[in-house]
């Protein structure tokens, strides 16, 4: 009889661990989807803001695509656009879209969909040709990347206007509007290995 007993609770000390174990995982893995979904909602909070920013700033300007407006007149009206928001924001820095929580989020999705071949001509590994990055200030041309589909697919929806883009291995908000940097997460393609490794 006393060996029973003790078989039982055996299987019971068993159960219980077996489902401590179970609810710690889902925990674990309920709060790590908690934590994605708050990081893109702030992401999309701050897009938003912005998006409300430029559209308010670009309402008396002449619209871009006007047919019969010269080259010379597009530009300038860009140009004006970009300083409206230059001084609309002249407190901003990099990190204010990609704060910590939205980083994370950006690199384990990039780590999640990218492949050793989609990096070659993204990560700005050409000596001699690195390019400084400044919130609300452009960036050569020259130096703009697109990004793969099968990236663009892992990453939050942007707005028209806005667009994704490398420049010497960060991935940039871009405004093809004003043509400025809205905001950059540094490294992000060439940190993308650790966070792969991290995952297997």
């Amino acid at each position: 009889m006393r060996t029973r007993t003790v078989q039982s609770g055996i299987r019971w000390s068993l159960v219980c661990a077996a489902l401590l174990a179970a609810w710690t995982g889902a925990a674990a893995w309920a709060q790590a989807v908690g934590d994605q979904s708050a990081a893109a909602r702030v992401f999309a909070e701050r897009i938003e803001r912005y998006e409300t920013l430029r559209a308010r700033l670009e309402e008396p300007l002449p619209p871009f695509v006007e047919p019969r407006r010269t080259p010379w007149s597009v530009m300038l009206t860009r140009r004006y656009l970009a300083s409206a928001i230059r001084t609309a924001r002249s407190r901003a820095q990099v990190g204010d879209f990609f704060a910590p929580p939205v980083a994370d989020l950006f690199r384990q999705a990039l780590a999640a969909a990218i492949h050793e071949r989609l990096l070659e001509g993204l990560a700005g590994d050409e000596p001699g040709l690195s390019v400084d990055l400044a919130v609300n200030e452009p960036v050569p041309a020259w130096a703009l990347n697109d990004l793969p589909g099968s990236l663009l697919a892992r990453l939050p929806a942007l707005p028209p206007g806005l667009d994704y883009r490398t420049v010497n291995g960060a991935l940039i908000l871009w405004d093809l509007h004003a043509e400025i940097l809205v905001d950059a997460l540094p490294d992000a393609l060439c940190d993308v290995h650790a966070y792969a490794e991290e995952g297997r």
